[in-house]
Formats: structure tokens, sequence, C-alpha cells
């Protein structure tokens, strides 16, 4: 069996450490994957921004890549405690987030490029090519077609497309029919060494690691990105910060950093935090640090990122429509997830290890032949995948309203409902961060061939 996978993101990645996985003995198998952007080791452009992975999607991970799951706990900030405020200062309350005592994982804060260096550390060199655009993927008698943007192309038994909210895998597979679209939220955001902080806002990461404000006028969120305790060197440390703000068409992502600081300072410059001092409010502290290099807004700071939201209708499959399952989507391809959920990533985590599992046992365990293990590999994965990721996008979708233009009244509403979530227990968030891949294959295994 052929494999390629079309994308070299967290989800592409994930994909290929569990088909190395659970197809190692599966003779006659052969993974490839195609990234159209250029190495990591050749550029020094940033890999994203900051995210909150949880218990879930680090479980996910260490199913199929211990090692991964090992260097990502060891470079982020376990932060399974929200602190939630409004913009005039008010504690809303404290909410458990994922605790490791609970789940075997805590919620980490961290780097989004310290996932992806998690999983490229342990591959062989040649596993990923590079700086490959892909053109078209079709099916044909043979197999999956794949031509390059060069010209070339290459034919594969399976094809899985893990090539983000714009990909060419789903354009091509359902004749650009669910274009990705603007959502109507922005999020800006960037890191901060700590050692720039003023020492009032750095001790009061010692009691609130992480710190989501809502206002009028959208979202303010600030966090520890690494493995900060008291009493350690704070140099090589820092923080994350992001802002989400609901605005009519999508900014440019190159668009000049001073102005983006001149918006952000009039959105969030005068909102309030008991850790202000007369010289230092926090959020106008960290808007200019994040957005200047050493106070000149003249100067980019290359780590703000500014990202207009894009999503996607919900797809009739996430396999090809002939019901072949030689295509098959992940991730954001086949379901583009707002951060609001926190589950961007542990989702494309969960589709891989899903995958890799389902391959294994018709192909290994069952002896199926080709034809029938991609034909029930899909079905069984859209049976496992699509009603859990349904509830994670809804959830994300009132996350999301909840950072829009609101009316006093409606900021009431908000600020009642997070003071009631954080007084609930714990256990309300284990359908989310309790689930195990392994175990739910499993059970739908089970139940199915009965």
């Amino acid at each position: 069996m052929k494999i390629v996978i079309i994308g070299a993101g967290i989800g592409g990645l994930s994909a290929y450490h569990a088909l190395r996985k659970y197809l190692a003995h599966a003779p006659g198998v052969t993974i490839k994957i195609y990234e159209s952007h250029g190495s990591p080791a050749s550029t020094n452009s940033n890999v994203g921004g900051g995210l909150g992975l949880a218990p879930n999607g680090l479980r996910a991970i260490a199913s199929v890549s211990p090692g991964a799951a090992d260097y990502i706990q060891t470079h982020g900030f376990p932060g399974p405690i929200m602190t939630f405020r409004n913009s005039s200062g008010r504690l809303l309350g404290q909410f458990w987030s994922g605790r490791k005592e609970r789940y075997g994982f805590d919620q980490l804060m961290l780097r989004r490029a310290t996932v992806h260096e998690a999983l490229l550390q342990d591959m062989p060199a040649d596993a990923v090519i590079w700086g490959t655009p892909v053109q078209s993927v079709r099916e044909t008698k043979e197999g999956v077609e794949i031509t390059f943007a060069d010209g070339t192309s290459e034919t594969a038994d399976l094809v899985l497309g893990a090539d983000g909210v714009r990909s060419v895998v789903r354009k091509c597979n359902f004749e650009d029919q669910y274009p990705a679209t603007y959502d109507g939220l922005t999020g800006v955001g960037g890191f901060i060494p700590l050692t720039s902080l003023s020492q009032r806002l750095r001790d009061s990461f010692q009691t609130e690691g992480v710190t989501m404000t809502f206002g009028e006028l959208g979202f303010f969120g600030y966090s520890l990105a690494s493995p900060y305790k008291p009493g350690d060197d704070i140099q090589n440390h820092f923080i994350q910060w992001w802002s989400i703000y609901e605005s009519s068409t999508p900014p440019s992502r190159t668009q000049a950093h001073s102005v983006v600081l001149s918006q952000l300072l009039e959105r969030h410059g005068a909102w309030k935090s008991p850790h202000d001092t007369p010289d230092h409010g926090v959020y106008e502290e960290i808007i200019k640090l994040g957005c200047t290099t050493d106070g000149d807004p003249n100067i980019p700071n290359e780590t703000l990122l500014i990202l207009p939201r894009y999503v996607t209708p919900r797809l009739p499959h996430w396999y090809s429509p002939s019901g072949s399952g030689r295509i098959i989507l992940l991730g954001d391809a086949a379901h583009a997830m707002p951060p609001d959920s926190g589950q961007g990533v542990s989702c494309a985590a969960e589709d891989s290890a899903t995958l890799g599992l389902l391959l294994k046992h018709y192909h290994v365990t069952k002896g199926l032949d080709l034809a029938e293990t991609l034909k029930r590999t899909a079905t069984a994965y859209e049976s496992l995948r699509v009603k859990r990721v349904g509830r994670i996008l809804d959830v994300a979708k009132r996350n999301g309203n909840m950072k829009k233009k609101l009316s006093a009244f409606q900021q009431w509403i908000r600020d009642r409902f997070f003071g009631l979530m954080c007084k609930v227990p714990e256990s309300i968030n284990d359908p989310l961060f309790a689930y195990d891949v392994d175990v739910e294959v499993a059970k739908y295994l089970k139940r199915t061939e009965v």
C-alpha cells in the first residue's frame, strides 16, 4: 500500500507517526509526505503562534509518538487553572481546565512550533519532501493521481489530505464546493520574553499562569508559554498573548505593526487588572511590548502574528465522494477548528491516531484486501470522528460569539456565565479531556463486528 500525506503540519506529521507505528509490519507499505512550504530548518519564520494543548490531544500524540509527547511536556507550561476576568479587572472565577492528576496529562500552553519540532525529531530525514506544492488530486482506475505545481505527478493507493483550512485536497475532492471563508473574527498575538515584563506582572504568573479577559470589544488572553516555575532563572522563558476581535473584513497579515499597536491600544489599552501599577497597566504593557521592538513601533516585531480566521462548512463526507476511501481528509482540511475550542491540534492528532488504528485492524489484523480496507476505514473513521468533532465545533462557535462586540446586557450575561462555569466540578471536562482514541476504536470495532 502506497500512502501519500499532503501537508506536513501537526496533523500530517501525527498521521505519519500513526501509520509508521500501526503498519510497521504490513508488507509493501510506504509512506511519504509532501509539503508546499520549505523545511523549518531552512527558515527563521515562525511556525504559527501560541496554543493550548489539551490532555486528550497530548494523549493521542503520546499513543503514536511517546518521544514527541515527552518533548512537548518538557517545553510547555502546565496551565490547567485558567483565570477569567472582565475588562474592569473583576475576577469572574478560576476554572480547572485539564489536570494531570485527573487526566494523565496537563493542559499545556506553548508555541505551535514546539509541537511541530516534537513530531519532526524522530522522523527519517527523507520522510518529508519540502517545497512541493500540490496542484490537483484525482481518483483514477489505478488509484489517486497527485499533480504537483512543477508539472510532475505521482500515483498513490491512499492520499491523506492534511493540508489545512485552505486544503487543495478538499478543493479537488469536492470540486471547490466548500471553500474557506472569513468568519468575522481576527486574532493578533505573539510572544514576549519574561525578562521584558515589569516585576509586578512577572510576579503575577506565580498565582495566575493563564488569564482570559473579556470586554465590550473583544477578548485578550495571556499566559506563560514555557515551563517556568517560581525560583527559576527567567532567562529563556517567555509568555504568549493573543487578542481576538470582530472585524467586518479580514485585515492584511502584513499590516503595519504601528497600525496594529494603535488598534490594540484603542481596544484594550484602558482595560484594568489587579496587577496594574501607576506606571504599568498590564494590557497596555503587553500590547506595547508585543507590537514593537525596543519600544519603537516602526521596527517590526517578527513574532507578531495577524491571523484572520477562516472556517469551512460542515462537509457531507471526510472521504472521496466515490466511496472508495482512497482520499481521506483530516484535521483542518476536514473540519476547520476555530481556536475558541482549544482543540485544533488535539482533534488533528485524534484523527491521525484513529486512522492508523483502523488501517491496522482492517489491513493487518483482518487481512482484508486493499479496496475493502480503504472503504471500511473511511466509513469507520467518520462514524468515530464526525459527531465528536461536530460537538466541539458547536462549543467553539458559542465561545467565539462571546468575543464579538457585545451590549452591556450581553456582557452581564457573559460574566454570569463564566462565574457559574467556574463553580462546576472538574468532571464536566471528562467527555472532552478523558477521550482515548485506543479505547474508542476498540469499542467501535467490538460493537460493529459482533
